[in-house]
């Protein structure tokens, strides 16, 4: 995987979106609201030099000693690592108390799976929880973190909604063009959450991967297709080489389509109530990146060069 473009996607004055196509392994979107006296931050990236891109781009949008508070939509990595670095400078970190507690006892980097020069990412000494919804005054507009109801692709999402541009920062509720990721959270949660998404009423979405997206070309319905495919795969079958085979075939354009295989297991575990074979499931990612040319290094785990 070769190091991602960073590309702002103004969405309108003081609404931004900093979107890293193509949305894959710790490939991830931010966002920035900008109001007179303060700005929000929506999630960070994944690696240093990743964040150090990030914070200089957003500095354009910024007033020199402009007060930051910055949103953690979830605790993985590819939302969570640049959160220290941004805590020295000054920021208040949010996140949901489940979030916070994953964050603070990180960094995660799944070494058993990636290969990676991560650089600085040591966690923020201390998370401001957000156990309810809670709505930020930044000057002349203002901005709402809502934690996600009940678990869906963690225990602990939430999501930035800005009513005035009807902007709705979704964290990886969504993954859009990028194949879904379900091994932290509930498969029933999630579509739970989908539906919940669409209660804001926005007109676009910017998702946790893959490109801002208009409410109108109905992208939680893309989502919510894949996963009740995806529960009424495994309703009567455990081959989870086929329905990886059968999901790559239906959603040939999505990336990252080593991960159907083990959602294919998360989602037979959570049906049948059965324990979910971890390991197995590492395995399956790999063998399936391997065998479908992805990047892998001499020892066989993805090797992410962002």
């Amino acid at each position: 995987m070769s190091r991602p473009d960073l590309n702002p996607v103004a969405l309108r004055p003081g609404v931004i979106a900093f979107h890293q196509p193509p949305g894959g392994w710790f490939v991830s979107n931010a966002g920035l609201v900008v109001g007179r006296d303060a700005a929000l931050q929506v999630d960070t990236f994944a690696t240093e030099p990743l964040n150090r891109r990030l914070e200089t781009a957003i500095d354009a949008y910024l007033a020199p000693g402009t007060p930051r508070t910055v949103a953690l939509t979830h605790a993985h990595g590819d939302h969570a690592h640049g959160a220290g670095r941004l805590a020295a400078a000054g920021a208040t970190v949010l996140a949901t108390p489940p979030a916070a507690g994953e964050v603070l006892s990180g960094p995660h980097t799944y070494d058993m799976l990636f290969s990676c020069d991560w650089g600085a990412i040591d966690p923020p000494a201390d998370i401001s929880p957000v156990t309810e919804p809670r709505t930020l005054d930044l000057g002349g507009t203002s901005v709402a973190v809502v934690p996600v109801p009940g678990p869906a692709h963690t225990h602990g999402d939430l999501v930035v909604w800005h009513e005035e541009s009807g902007t709705l920062f979704t964290g990886d509720l969504l993954f859009l063009g990028v194949t879904p990721l379900a091994i932290s959270g509930s498969i029933a949660g999630w579509l739970e959450a989908l539906t919940w998404l669409e209660t804001f009423g926005a007109a676009t979405y910017v998702p946790g991967h893959g490109p801002v997206t208009a409410a109108a070309e109905n992208p939680v319905a893309d989502v919510r297709e894949y996963f009740e495919w995806l529960r009424e795969a495994v309703a009567a079958s455990a081959d989870y080489a086929a329905i990886e085979e059968a999901a790559r075939a239906r959603w040939p354009e999505w990336g990252a389509g080593e991960r159907h295989g083990v959602n294919a297991r998360i989602a037979y575990a959570q049906a049948h109530g059965t324990e979910l074979d971890f390991p197995a499931g590492v395995k399956d990612l790999l063998t399936s990146a391997a065998a479908h040319g992805e990047r892998m290094t001499e020892t066989g785990l993805i090797r992410l060069d962002i």
